[in-house]
């Protein structure tokens, strides 16, 4: 009966583990595609990286570039408006833009090169549930592309 109650148990660890990866990669891709279709680049300026005066708060509708999703922390996840993704309260985003260089995308850089990492992980509390890797590259126009996304569990 024990041993009954053992397989039980670890059963069910392993079914709330695939449900939480489930979910995670659905609110990780979210806001990867999100960021994805913003372009990589200040559209009024070369003002640098991060984010600009007025692209902060409580929405993200005033982000106008991938690099003003670094170091965001979207705790509990919530749409680009602000409202609150139903069902995914117990959850946690995190991104991180990194400036990588042309000849090794593993590579960070000191200067913008063309080449963004983006990195977007979830949590619950302060375990890693799914994490999502994309790179960006910016063409001749100043567009953007997702070259390659990968899911690390």
């Amino acid at each position: 009966m024990v041993s009954s109650f053992s397989t039980i148990a670890a059963s069910r660890r392993s079914q709330n583990s695939e449900s939480n990866e489930v979910r995670g990669l659905a609110i990780a891709e979210a806001l990867m595609t999100e960021i994805s279709q913003l372009p990589m680049r200040e559209p009024s300026c070369d003002c640098g990286y991060g984010v600009e005066a007025g692209e902060t708060g409580t929405n993200r509708l005033n982000f106008d570039d991938v690099d003003d999703y670094n170091n965001l922390i979207d705790a509990p996840p919530k749409s680009r408006n602000g409202t609150l993704c139903v069902g995914y309260s117990d959850l946690s985003r995190s991104v991180t833009i990194d400036l990588v260089t042309t000849a090794d995308w593993s590579t960070t850089s000191a200067t913008y090169v063309g080449v963004y990492r983006i990195t977007v992980k979830v949590l619950q509390g302060t375990a890693e549930v799914c994490r999502v890797v994309g790179y960006r590259t910016s063409g001749s126009t100043g567009s953007s592309t997702v070259v390659g996304i990968n899911t690390l569990n």
